[in-house]
């Protein structure tokens, strides 16, 4: 039996993929991947992918049973895409789905339970944050994401090893929709000015790849003590606008796009300035970013639009 018995829930996402693509072939990690409707094409040797109705706690239950992992990571989530999901959606979705996914693992033995939460979980302070700044934030995604975290922390100081990990932004292969950088490419594309707020919000930016390393560093550590549940942001520390940072993306593409900055209003109760203190999972995980961000972009542009003409950049920071 392997040393790591994941089962993987998002499995079709960006970040699920990018999980996938590093466990694939992995002699240490057997994976259940869970998907709401369709399976992927890929088969690999270690990697089993199942349809399930997240609805039903019996057949979660039974499946979890038959598997018996050692570890459960759940990344699905929903509510970055515009329009959001109406509050109902988003709760059940990113509060009452953790925390019945957490009870059923729960009930096997030895089993922990990551929660993929986000930056965006915090209260704004203005700089860097830390894993134990205050959350809170009437931002509708990062909202559900604080409750979800508070629901769980109290079951694991029950009965549930816990590990909470907070990404901020990122980007790469699989992104899509209206997010910055897939709207970004779609409109070089077109030849059409991309219309953007006027930048100036700080986010940190890195690789969905190298966010997914981490997700699976603090999913394989031992927990000397399960009941502190460790959390661990998981960003570049990058304090950049937004406006330098997409700036500095299209000047190593050689991107040739109109940007017109100002032209749209921020979204609703967007922080100011979301960037990561990565300090504990540098130490604790042995976990850097690896891949310069706009690599992470020239990838997702060759995979969703390879007819548009961009430069390589540098891969490493």
């Amino acid at each position: 039996m392997s040393a790591h018995r994941v089962v993987l829930t998002g499995a079709s996402g960006m970040l699920g993929r990018s999980i996938l693509k590093q466990l694939v072939d992995r002699k240490d990690a057997s994976v259940l991947a869970l998907y709401r409707k369709s399976l992927p094409l890929e088969r690999t040797a270690n990697i089993q992918h199942r349809v399930v109705d997240f609805s039903r706690p019996d057949e979660v239950d039974g499946l979890l049973r038959e598997f018996r992992p050692t570890v459960l990571i759940h990344s699905a989530a929903t509510g970055m895409q515009i329009p959001r999901p109406g509050h109902a959606a988003l709760r059940e979705v990113n509060v009452e789905l953790p925390v019945r996914l957490a009870e059923a693992a729960s009930r096997i033995e030895n089993c922990s339970f990551v929660q993929v939460s986000s930056g965006l979980a915090y209260r704004d302070q203005g700089r860097p944050l830390r894993e134990n700044d205050p959350l809170g934030t009437y931002h509708a995604y990062g909202a559900t994401k604080a409750e979800a975290e508070e629901r769980l922390q109290a079951m694991a100081r029950k009965t549930l090893p816990l590990i909470i990990v907070r990404p901020f932004s990122f980007t790469g292969e699989g992104d899509f929709g209206t997010r910055l950088f897939p709207s970004l490419l779609r409109s070089a594309a077109a030849q059409q000015p991309f219309e953007m707020s006027t930048g100036n919000q700080v986010r940190d930016h890195s690789s969905v790849d190298d966010i997914a390393q981490g997700v699976i560093a603090a999913a394989f550590q031992a927990i000397p003590n399960p009941s502190e549940s460790p959390v661990f942001n998981l960003g570049a520390g990058d304090t950049r606008t937004l406006r330098e940072l997409v700036e500095a993306v299209i000047d190593q593409l050689g991107l040739k796009v109109d940007v017109r900055f100002g032209v749209r209003s921020k979204g609703a109760h967007e922080p100011r300035f979301m960037v990561a203190d990565p300090t504990r999972a540098q130490t604790e995980l042995q976990w850097n970013r690896r891949e310069n961000i706009a690599h992470a972009v020239w990838r997702l542009a060759r995979t969703s639009l390879p007819s548009l003409y961009i430069e390589e950049p540098p891969r490493h920071p």
